[in-house]
């Protein structure tokens, strides 16, 4: 019977996903499919789920309930035997949310183009004329932030056409909110001091404090700013964390290249390759 249901399964199964009747195949491949899956207690939900699976369709005059059913244990069986593939399983469960996810935040990115790239309130860096703009989340108090800005600084030497827009967002701290305060009301009143302030802010090796601040306005001659906050500044602030929320973004540094996002402290070569990929398909949609 049961060699029977598998010619059955394979039967089915090879005309949408499978190119053979491999019963090891398909139960590995159907156990990455049905994922959510951390321990063998878990086998019982996977099985049932197979059985009404894009493998194999309960709508499927191929099977009837009760052969479905005899799937459910062969998936069974071949997990306790092999119960390496729960882990391979879960990691295409992570795979195939963030492949969802990223879908629908290259939907968001198309939607919001006006509020990440041109936005008058913004401050930036890099190429006047750029070819490629990427937008840069970033926090004073963040210190992968801190450790990710000589990288940025590679990043535009490597690719003159470039240019960054930095988007402040005070996440840690009375401090973090200080820093902003007056970097962001530099960049409306006197851009041109805008990037000393900034590079002079992330340069602090350690958490901010009001001491730090005012010495950093001190140095750059930006003390008729402090606790003289634009007014516009608490409105910027506001729209760069909606557009947080609205991109799932949890946290700094995280950057917009292309229509990827690139969360966290991350190597050069990858910076690199985002900007090449992005600069490759901006290109050859023209």
């Amino acid at each position: 019977m049961k060699n029977q249901m598998k010619k059955t399964i394979n039967k089915t199964i090879n005309k949408k996903e499978l190119s053979t009747a491999n019963l090891a195949t398909f139960s590995k491949k159907a156990a990455l499919t049905f994922i959510g899956l951390v321990g063998l207690s878990a086998i019982g939900f996977l099985g049932s789920q197979l059985a009404t699976s894009q493998f194999v369709s309960a709508n499927d005059a191929s099977l009837s309930a009760a052969q479905q059913q005899e799937v459910k244990a062969i998936v069974e069986e071949m997990l306790v035997n092999d119960p390496e593939l729960l882990k391979e399983a879960f990691i295409a469960l992570q795979t195939r949310e963030m492949m969802k996810e990223q879908a629908g935040v290259e939907h968001v990115i198309a939607d919001k183009q006006q509020a990440l790239f041109h936005s008058a309130t913004d401050p930036w860096k890099g190429a006047v004329n750029p070819e490629l703009t990427m937008v840069y989340f970033t926090d004073f108090n963040c210190p992968y932030c801190k450790q990710l800005e000589p990288e940025l600084d590679k990043l535009m030497a490597e690719f003159p056409q470039l240019k960054i827009i930095i988007k402040m967002v005070p996440l840690q701290g009375k401090s973090a909110v200080d820093a902003v305060e007056l970097a962001q009301t530099v960049w409306l009143n006197e851009p041109e001091k805008y990037l000393t302030v900034k590079d002079t802010l992330m340069s602090v090796p350690r958490r901010l404090d009001s001491q730090a601040i005012a010495k950093v306005a001190s140095i750059t001659d930006t003390t008729k700013w402090l606790n003289n906050t634009d007014s516009r500044v608490a409105e910027a602030v506001a729209d760069n964390l909606n557009l947080m929320r609205a991109l799932r973004i949890g946290g700094t540094p995280s950057m917009v290249i292309g229509d990827q996002i690139i969360a966290g402290l991350v190597p050069f070569e990858q910076l690199k390759q985002q900007v090449e990929q992005a600069l490759e398909a901006k290109n050859g949609n023209k």
